[in-house]
C-alpha cells in the first residue's frame, strides 16, 4: 500500500482552497448580477411620414425601451430627405434634374454615390431584360401625359401620339447612358437624354432604412415606402407567447373587388414590390392608357397575352431595390416571358390578369417556394 507524502497532502489542500475561492467568486457574481442587473426591456415602435411624394412607415418589433426612438425616427426622415434631394424629378436642384438639364456629352456629371448606385443597378437590369426596364424612358412617360413636366394629351388623337412617340423614342435608350461608381458620375451620349428613377428609387429607400436599422442592431422590422415592402425577423409574440410573422398583402386590382387583398404573404427576410396599370390611367380616344411605358416600343404597356388584360405584377426579391425595378420590367415583359425569366435571376413573380370580372393568377414556378398564405 502506498502512502501519501506530506508534500502531496499539502498540494491537495491548497487546490481545495483555490476551488473553494473560485466557486465563491462565481456564486458571488451571480448573486450580484441578480440583485443589480436590470434586464433589457423591449417594446414595439412605429414611425410614419412622407417621402418621394408618397407615404412611408417603419415598424420595429424589438426596440430597447431605454433607447431614444425619437432620435432613430429623426435619422430615418433625414436619410429619406437626402435620397429625395438626390433623385427627385420635381426638385430642380436634385442630381436627376440637374443631369437632365445638362446638354454636355463630353464631361462626366458628378452625382451622389447613392444616385450612381441606383443608376448602375437600373442599367444592369436593363441589360438583363433587353431594354424592358429603362430609366431613360422619361420623355416618353411625359409624352403620354404622366410624370414631372407632363401635360394633358387628350386633345391629340391616339394615332398622332403614336407617331410622335416613335420619333421621341430616339431620345431615349439605356445604351446612351454611362455610369461610373468611383468617383460617382453619369454621362450621356446625346444632349436630350434624361432619366427618371421613379421605378426604382422607392425600393432603394426601403433598403437604405433597412441598412440604418441593421447598423443599430435591430433585426425585427417591417419597412414600407409607397407600397414597396421589406421585412426581417418576427413581428413579436401573441398573447400565448407564440412568435408572429410579418404578413403583407397584395392588393386586388379590380375596381370594386370582393376583397381588397388578393393574396396574403409571409414575406420572411425578403422584399416585395408591385407594379400595376390600374394605378395611373388616362383616357385617350375612348381607351384608358397606363403610365407604364414599354421603352422598346414607346407605347403604353397594359395588355396581357391571350386577350386578357394585365393589371398588376408582384415581385419578391432579396432586396427591395431590385424588387422595385423588376416589378416594372415584369409588367412590360408580360406573364409568359416574365414568368420564364424570373427564376433565372433569383426573383419570384405573380401576374394578376383580368378576364371578364375575375382575376387570374399567373405565378412563376418558384412563387410558391418564396411565399405562403397564412
Amino acid at each position: 500500500m502506498s502512502e501519501s507524502s506530506p508534500e502531496s497532502t499539502e498540494s491537495s489542500f491548497l487546490w481545495d482552497i483555490v476551488r473553494y475561492i473560485i466557486v465563491a467568486l462565481m456564486a458571488g457574481g451571480l448573486i450580484w448580477w441578480s440583485f443589480f442587473h436590470t434586464p433589457t426591456v423591449y417594446g414595439s415602435k412605429e414611425h410614419s411620414g412622407k417621402t418621394m411624394g408618397t407615404d412611408y412607415i417603419v415598424k420595429v418589433a424589438r426596440f430597447p425601451e431605454h433607447d431614444d426612438w425619437a432620435k432613430v425616427a429623426a435619422e430615418i426622415q433625414s436619410r429619406l430627405d437626402i435620397l429625395d434631394q438626390a433623385m427627385s424629378t420635381y426638385r430642380q436642384d436634385s442630381d436627376v434634374c440637374q443631369f437632365n438639364a445638362s446638354t454636355s456629352t463630353e464631361e462626366w456629371f458628378p452625382v451622389s454615390p447613392e444616385t450612381a448606385y441606383v443608376v448602375n443597378t437600373a442599367w444592369e437590369i436593363s441589360q438583363l431584360t433587353e431594354g424592358a426596364f429603362d430609366i431613360t424612358v422619361a420623355p416618353l412617360v411625359r409624352h403620354w401625359g404622366f410624370g414631372a413636366g407632363s401635360s394633358s394629351r387628350q386633345t391629340k388623337s391616339w394615332e398622332v401620339l403614336k407617331s410622335e412617340a416613335l420619333l421621341l423614342k430616339e431620345q431615349s435608350g439605356y445604351e446612351k447612358l454611362s455610369v461610373r461608381l468611383d468617383p460617382p458620375a453619369l454621362k450621356k451620349a446625346i444632349p436630350e437624354l434624361s432619366i427618371d428613377l421613379s421605378a426604382i428609387a422607392k425600393g432603394f429607400a426601403v433598403d437604405c432604412i433597412a441598412e440604418l436599422l441593421e447598423a443599430k442592431k435591430m433585426t425585427d422590422y417591417l419597412i414600407e415606402v409607397g407600397g414597396e415592402v421589406r421585412s426581417k425577423g418576427k413581428k413579436g409574440k401573441d398573447k400565448n407567447g407564440k412568435e408572429m410573422e410579418w404578413v403583407v398583402g397584395i392588393e386586388n386590382p379590380l375596381p370594386d373587388p370582393p376583397s381588397p387583398i388578393q393574396q396574403k404573404l409571409v414575406l420572411g427576410n425578403k422584399s416585395l414590390a408591385t407594379s400595376g396599370s390600374y394605378l395611373q390611367v388616362l383616357p385617350i380616344d375612348g381607351q384608358r392608357i397606363s403610365h407604364l411605358i414599354d421603352p422598346r416600343t414607346g407605347m403604353p404597356a397594359q395588355i396581357g397575352e391571350g386577350g386578357s388584360e394585365l393589371l398588376s405584377v408582384a415581385v419578391i426579391a432579396p432586396d427591395c431595390t431590385r424588387a422595385d425595378a423588376w416589378a416594372t420590367a415584369m409588367f412590360v415583359l408580360g406573364e409568359q416571358k416574365g414568368a420564364e425569366l424570373a427564376p433565372r435571376h433569383g426573383i419570384a413573380v405573380l401576374f394578376l390578369l383580368k378576364s371578364g370580372n375575375e382575376i387570374i393568377e399567373v405565378p412563376s414556378k418558384n412563387w410558391s417556394q418564396k411565399s405562403e398564405t397564412p
